[in-house]
């Protein structure tokens, strides 16, 4: 078996993956990343499609996370955002979210209240939760809600917003990490914006940084074996054109999910505690649907938050912002829809019903002028995230020199692509610690 050596090797180009290959190779490591899929990105490409953009995950970036990785590894990064980044659909009005400032929620949740009794009630309790201690964890959020308000649009503003961040229910998420995920949002003043080339064009600024400062990248290339040795990462065997190939290193990331580093480390080498909590790790659905259009459909240039509808949670004209995404001519717009239930069986045919009864009821003419380019239900292990909020593993694995990045082993309060971003920087500030480049 042909036999090659790097400082560094990477198991899938995820955001975390990616992250921690570019960081590395910054740091002077010689690094290779290795990818089952024709593509890099996982959940953080872009595909065409008769000429459309489509993202398989990722629509959305910050600059202070995704901007601020791109300028210190020297990886192109242009963000847009729009003059109304997201307006609420409360009671059949469109209300603008303000951008920024400590009023925003209690905003929100005034034009959703019913009274004023009613919003200062459940404002109160945000506050203390804030400012004093957190619910519970054995509470969900819909639970802790609850206790102050059973309204509809506050409820379905909630469930909006965990949506959008989180892709899972009110009901699944514990309420004491949705503060803490508050708590980082208020810290860093985060204001997302969209990639013209859409969420893809991340990755491959990143791979080209990657290859720039001595690294490489393998697509198509999937790991079959980490290889170990006294309880120590040494590698990987992978399959490259058909020629399995050992991959000496002296530390393995892997951006495959806690399960799947799991199996291919072999389960025998874990401790049942660490088992135990790795195969309680759920996957995050949620329900993408892309269309064109010939003629302007969704007036405001913005993402629209529907707080009432039965499963779309938000919708855009992506070619407002970025008119890169489609032919000269042509609309393209998305919506996004959680799903009844995050865990399986999933009624496939009755939620792709559903979103479409929602857009039917929220786009005018929806029927007659937009024609559906792609429909899906990202699910399981082809989640939009990899685990729920709230329900984390740590980036170190019992082998020595085993890392596990990606959302599923984000910190405590981060969610989504910004959580996996962390994850490979705390991988890549261990490493430094530990090993030398050779």
């Amino acid at each position: 078996m042909k036999k090659l050596q790097y400082d560094m090797l990477v198991i899938g180009s995820g955001i975390g993956g990616t992250t921690s290959a570019s960081l590395l190779s910054k740091a002077g490591y010689k690094t290779l990343v290795v990818e089952k899929l024709p593509f890099a990105g996982g959940r953080c490409a872009t595909h065409d499609y008769h000429g459309y953009k489509l993202n398989t995950g990722l629509n959305t970036v910050t600059d202070d996370c995704h901007g601020a990785l791109c300028r210190e590894v020297g990886a192109e990064f242009e963000m847009r955002v729009t003059d109304n980044q997201w307006v609420y659909r409360i009671h059949g009005q469109d209300y603008p979210q303000p951008k920024s400032g400590k009023g925003i929620l209690k905003t929100m949740i005034g034009h959703a209240a019913t009274s004023e009794a009613e919003a200062d009630r459940l404002m109160l309790a945000i506050k203390r939760a804030m400012a004093w201690a957190p619910p519970s964890y054995s509470w969900s959020l819909d639970e802790w809600l609850r206790q102050y308000t059973t309204n509809p649009a506050i409820l379905g503003m909630f469930q909006n917003y965990l949506a959008a961040a989180g892709a899972i229910r009110n009901s699944e998420l514990p309420a004491g990490e949705y503060f803490r995920m508050m708590k980082e949002i208020d810290a860093s003043g985060r204001i997302w914006g969209y990639l013209p080339g859409g969420g893809g064009q991340l990755t491959d600024a990143l791979v080209r940084a990657i290859r720039s400062m001595g690294g490489d990248v393998w697509t198509g290339c999937p790991a079959l074996k980490i290889t170990t040795r006294d309880g120590v990462a040494t590698g990987a065997v992978v399959r490259k054109g058909g020629e399995s190939i050992e991959i000496a290193a002296q530390a393995v990331i892997c951006n495959a999910g806690v399960k799947k580093t799991v199996g291919l480390a072999g389960k025998d080498l874990f401790p049942p505690g660490y088992l135990k909590d790795a195969y309680t790790v759920k996957g995050a659905p949620q329900t993408i649907i892309y269309f064109t259009h010939d003629r302007p459909l969704i007036e405001a240039d913005s993402v629209i938050c529907l707080t009432e509808a039965r499963r779309v949670f938000m919708y855009s004209t992506n070619t407002n912002a970025c008119p890169e995404r489609a032919p000269r001519g042509k609309h393209l717009s998305g919506a996004a829809a959680y799903l009844e239930s995050s865990l399986p069986p999933f009624n496939l045919k009755g939620e792709v019903e559903m979103v479409l009864a929602d857009l039917r009821d929220n786009i005018p003419g929806f029927d007659k002028y937009a024609r559906i380019l792609t429909i899906r239900v990202n699910r399981e292990e082809w989640g939009l995230m990899k685990t729920w909020p709230g329900f984390t593993m740590p980036v170190k694995t019992p082998i020595l020199g085993l890392y596990t990045v990606g959302d599923d082993c984000g910190p405590p309060g981060w969610w989504c692509s910004p959580a996996a971003v962390q994850s490979g920087r705390r991988v890549v500030e261990d490493v430094v610690h530990r090993y030398r480049p050779a």
